[in-house]
């Protein structure tokens, strides 16, 4: 599902006039949807019947949708009030419209009287925030700053059409004086701002009306939200006739005598993937203790010296030997980030195949992070996985500038260092360095935990030694997949109970959900 700009939405509707679909027929359109919308919310029509809505008017499109939307709540029977909170065109052919209807229009663009309004939601059931849209891009200031404090003192719920007032449809930002929204109807496709932003309390469950837009107007816009439905589309089939060297075979390299967990919960994911094998090279030390944790995996010990460091030369001579057996190779979970690590990497890194695809994690990136024009050292094709520090470290920011700016500085890494970016935390987004960008759709604190980049890595690296030339594709799966556990151990368990170990126990539930019971 595509998530368009402010800018690209105008184009598609542009196009929509050039296909022949008129910007009236759009309006139209979205003000029945709209109307459906709320009709539905209140069961049927006999339901609806008396039920007392307000709507809040701006002065451009919104507005008029609002006005549309009002005049089949009236006609099937709503008490409709329609607050005018800017001046619009006159004459207003959808406010004509409305009148003629039965709604009733309430302007306060004269002389604004905040006890009226106070007094009009008391006996309100449901407000309707038709005033901005994707026109919020400036501070919401007096005298409408009023109406949506009012709207919020009176507890009435709000449906927002299109986007709730105050929220910026690109970035996301919402000004304080915004009206955030029990229920959001976006209107032809959903909106890039919202889904970056990671709040939900912004926007309440988000439904997107079909508006009529024709299909195919919107080829110039590369940035989606992952749904279950094109999360399914990804998955790697698995032929009938298909055995162990069919589904590929991925190394993981990780672990130290001091950091034994990671590489372990990596691998743990890795075997749920669907790959047909998992090797994993950890030290000596690290070995001793956590060779066949995980049973269905195949371990190798990386020399050591006297001092338990690694032997680089001789343990990179190891890593290449499995890497020719495997389809990707993740390096990073629990690794260290010693002189000694920092030389075996960079070995192994300088020898490897250039056509093994890499997932690069953790300790991997922070080691990288501190090497100068590491990017041009190797060529493989590749995915990063930082969490916002780790992008700090790689970008030469702080983590902080990270999170003011997720979207741009994703695709300025993925395109200055020519990979692959998954940039981790609420709404996780997924960049690649041709200019696409997927969006996670999971909010969920319960991975702000030890082990959730693990288990991610782990997952990564397994789904890409299956599909190894759709890296951005089995980074998107990998991401959704990862959300789709987590959000069934949220609910068994709660976010505050759960662990990275109970999410790996429910990884393969999206398989289930989405290919097993297509067999049914």
């Amino acid at each position: 599902m595509k998530l368009v700009t402010v800018a690209q939405m105008r184009a598609i509707e542009q196009s929509s006039v050039e296909a022949g679909v008129s910007l009236d027929q759009l309006m139209e359109n979205a003000g029945l949807a709209v109307a459906e919308a709320v009709r539905d919310e209140f069961g049927k029509h006999s339901e609806l019947f008396g039920k007392r809505i307000t709507i809040f008017i701006g002065g451009g499109n919104n507005g008029a949708d609002g006005l549309v939307a009002g005049r089949y709540l009236a006609k099937w029977g709503a008490s409709v009030n329609a607050v005018l909170c800017a001046t619009r065109i006159s004459p207003d052919p959808k406010q004509d419209l409305a009148l003629d209807s039965g709604v009733s229009v309430v302007d306060t663009t004269d002389d604004f009287d905040t006890e009226m309004l106070r007094t009009l939601l008391e006996s309100t059931d449901l407000i309707i925030d038709a005033i901005l849209g994707i026109g919020s891009l400036h501070a919401v200031a007096e005298p409408l700053s009023a109406i949506t404090f009012a709207a919020v003192e009176s507890g009435v719920p709000v449906f927002a059409l299109d986007l709730p007032t105050g929220l910026n449809s690109d970035t996301g930002e919402f000004d304080l004086a915004g009206l955030p929204a029990d229920r959001t109807l976006m209107l032809g496709y959903p909106k890039l701002g919202p889904a970056i932003a990671a709040d939900p309390s912004l926007t309440g469950e988000v439904s997107v009306l079909d508006i009529g837009i024709p299909e195919g107007l919107d080829s110039q816009v590369n940035t989606e939200l992952i749904t279950e439905s094109v999360a399914a589309s990804l998955i790697p089939e698995r032929p009938f006739s298909g055995h162990k060297g069919t589904f590929g075979s991925t190394l993981i390299i990780g672990g130290s005598k001091d950091y034994l967990g990671a590489v372990t919960i990596a691998t743990d994911a890795a075997t749920r993937s669907g790959v047909g094998l998992t090797f994993v090279a950890t030290p000596e030390p690290a070995y001793r203790q956590i060779a066949g944790d995980i049973r269905e995996a195949m371990y190798r010990s990386l020399p050591v010296d006297g001092n338990n460091d690694i032997q680089a030369a001789k343990a990179a001579k190891s890593i290449h030997e499995l890497a020719a057996k495997s389809s990707s190779v993740t390096i990073g979970p629990g690794l260290g980030t010693s002189s000694r690590v920092k030389q075996f990497l960079s070995t192994v890194l300088s020898e490897i195949d250039n056509n093994t695809p890499l997932v690069l994690d953790a300790d991997a990136l922070n080691i990288l992070s501190a090497t100068h024009m590491w990017w041009e050292r190797f060529t493989n094709p590749a995915i990063l996985t930082p969490h916002p520090g780790e992008m700090g470290r790689l970008m030469g920011i702080t983590s902080v500038e990270v999170q003011n700016d997720r979207l741009r500085i994703a695709q300025e890494a993925a395109n200055k260092f020519n990979k692959i970016v998954v940039l981790k935390g609420a709404s996780t987004l997924i960049a690649a360095p041709d200019g696409r960008i997927a969006v996670s759709p999971w909010i969920n604190t319960g991975l702000a935990k030890g082990g959730s980049g693990d288990v991610l890595a782990g997952l990564l690296g397994g789904l890409v030694a299956q599909q190894p030339d759709q890296l951005f594709e089995m980074a998107a799966l990998a991401v959704f997949i990862h959300g789709y556990a987590a959000e069934s151990a949220r609910q068994d368990l709660g976010e505050t109970g759960m662990r990275a170990t109970d999410v790996i126990e429910r990884l393969g539930l999206f398989y289930r959900d989405a290919v097993q019971l297509d067999f049914n």
